[in-house]
């Protein structure tokens, strides 16, 4: 009888400290789920004061001060637009040029010439508009 009863004795007293672990961890993961909820908290409001900031920044009128101070935009005229003849020739892609290159070869072989190829014509420069338009 004495055996068992320091058997229970010593289970009692092993659940008594696992218990008190048990307690002293559970509080100190709770203060850390408390800091972490102000944490989220102070996180939330920031973004909060972010965005407010930001719609403050992106409002039409501001945009259209700062684009006046910093950029010198003019508006697009006719003029500026170009011609479809204007533009570049278009290069053939690789499969086309290895064709074309053969389709070469071949009537080089057959005339002994080889066919002259004349480079694209430059393009005309754009025209610049330094005047600025003011409202």
């Amino acid at each position: 009888m004495r055996r068992v009863t320091i058997l229970w004795f010593l289970v009692a007293a092993c659940l008594g400290v696992a218990l008190f672990l048990v307690k002293y961890e559970v509080q100190d993961r709770e203060e850390k789920l408390a800091a972490l909820h102000r944490e989220i908290l102070a996180n939330q409001e920031a973004v909060h004061v972010l965005e407010a900031e930001w719609s403050y920044l992106n409002r039409p009128s501001n945009l259209e001060a700062m684009v006046r101070r910093h950029l010198d935009l003019v508006p697009l005229d006719t003029t500026r637009l170009g011609r479809i003849e204007q533009l570049p020739i278009r290069l053939p892609s690789f499969e086309e040029a290895g064709t074309m290159t053969a389709g070469i070869r071949e009537a080089a072989a057959a005339t002994d010439d080889l066919p002259a190829f004349a480079p694209p014509a430059p393009l005309p420069r754009p025209i610049t508009i330094s005047a600025k338009v003011r409202r």
